[in-house]
């Protein structure tokens, strides 16, 4: 079985979460299957396709063919970033090059995941070999040209309009959550693709950290970007108004816009903590030294990859019920709390500082559980018989006896 995975970048060019679960999703396939991944590289267009071999998946870096390379973006402006998605909604070059390295690939199937850069329009380019074609929703990008399509709605609307006929040659759609699904198909995006829902895999073992449930009072933690979108400055109001019988040390540990003013206006109270952007190795100690953990997003967030990182170390959290979050949440009826909302924060503490120690032992056992459903075991039995249920009816082996063949 021969598949073909494409993603917009590729280890070691890593931006984010997509980047990270492409790779994991792309080794785990490598276990059962032939795996190749196109990806866009920073060369220019004469240098040609670069190709490698990684943990067992072939790479072929195509050279970028839009103003610049998305690798890059971090240093383009607003209008540059817009203008390069834009871009995005018909790029012949791209699509002549990925249909002749399908070609030469040959693949079975072909799974696109972010295709920023590619553009949506390599779908047509994939349908003209007769390939089946499954597609993982990741982010908003094919919703609108912007970050958030939310409060672009106008924008987003025209965008989705010509990303939505592309997407009639799509077999079947992956959300990494329920809400990115639901999202894109209510904007009238893949109406011919079987729809599924398959989370993300959080790498990483399953082992509780050694806790004191009875002791008081409580040291909480924030792991992520530092920015308005992310609730830290409604957590950390929630925090600084409590007493030290409540709250005894906070942890914000990330980088971002804000975290010079939120670490000024704590400079007065010792129990706030700002390390900044640590090593992964380091924030998941950190994590489980913690007796609960705050995801206080704002925004849509398409998954709550945190939160499950979290649960692997023995830590609950508390989160907004928001985007893709309520998926990952163990309990959402109790660790679920409005976003932007100081008090519903400060309560959620109240309520786990007051609880007994055999009701947290007790939950940390059940954040154990709930994580296993986040492995990557979890996540290749999820996609083998997604593409089996993909290629069935047509000429193609079934995905487990033919994956049965490569190794």
């Amino acid at each position: 079985m021969k598949i073909v995975i494409v993603n917009s970048l590729y280890t070691p060019h890593i931006i984010g979460g997509a980047e990270i679960s492409t790779q994991i999703l792309a080794e785990t396939l490598a276990s059962v299957a032939d795996v190749h991944v196109l990806t866009l590289g920073g060369h220019r267009r004469e240098e040609g396709v670069r190709e490698e071999r990684i943990n067992g998946v072939t790479v072929h870096r195509m050279p970028y063919g839009s103003l610049y390379w998305i690798g890059d973006a971090k240093r383009r402006g607003v209008l540059m970033r817009t203008a390069r998605r834009l871009t995005d909604l018909y790029n012949p070059r791209m699509n002549e090059a990925v249909r002749e390295r399908l070609a030469a690939i040959k693949p079975d199937l072909i799974h696109t995941q972010n295709l920023s850069g590619f553009g949506a329009g390599i779908w047509t380019a994939a349908a003209g070999l007769d390939v089946p074609i499954v597609h993982t929703l990741r982010d908003y990008s094919l919703l609108s040209p912007v970050s958030s399509p939310i409060k672009n709605p106008l924008l987003a609307r025209l965008y989705a309009m010509t990303t939505s006929g592309y997407s009639r040659h799509v077999s079947a759609v992956v959300g990494i959550s329920s809400h990115i699904l639901k999202r894109h198909t209510d904007a009238g995006l893949f109406p011919a693709a079987a729809p599924k829902v398959i989370p993300n895999a959080v790498e990483g073992g399953i082992a509780a950290s050694e806790k004191d449930f009875d002791r008081r009072p409580l040291r909480i933690g924030y792991f992520g970007r530092i920015e308005p979108e992310k609730g830290v400055r409604e957590l950390i109001e929630a925090a600084m108004s409590l007493p030290t019988d409540v709250v005894e040390r906070i942890v914000v540990c990330g980088e971002g816009s804000l975290r010079a003013k939120l670490a000024d206006d704590c400079r007065e109270d010792a129990r706030f903590v700002f390390p900044g952007k640590v090593k992964p190795a380091e924030a998941r100690r950190m994590m489980g030294e913690a007796d609960v953990n705050f995801v206080p997003s704002v925004w849509e967030e398409p998954f709550g990859r945190v939160i499950i990182e979290s649960y692997q170390v023995g830590t609950p959290v508390y989160a907004t019920d928001v985007g893709g979050i309520p998926d990952a949440v163990y309990d959402p009826e109790e660790f679920l709390f409005p976003p932007g909302s100081a008090a519903a924060i400060r309560a959620k503490i109240l309520s786990f500082h007051s609880l007994p120690g055999a009701d947290k032992r007790r939950i940390q056992a059940a954040c154990l559980k709930h994580c296993r459903g986040f492995t990557q075991a979890a996540l290749l039995d999820r996609h083998l018989d997604l593409y089996d249920q993909t290629l069935a009816g047509g000429e193609y082996t079934a995905v487990r006896t033919a994956v049965g063949q490569v190794h």
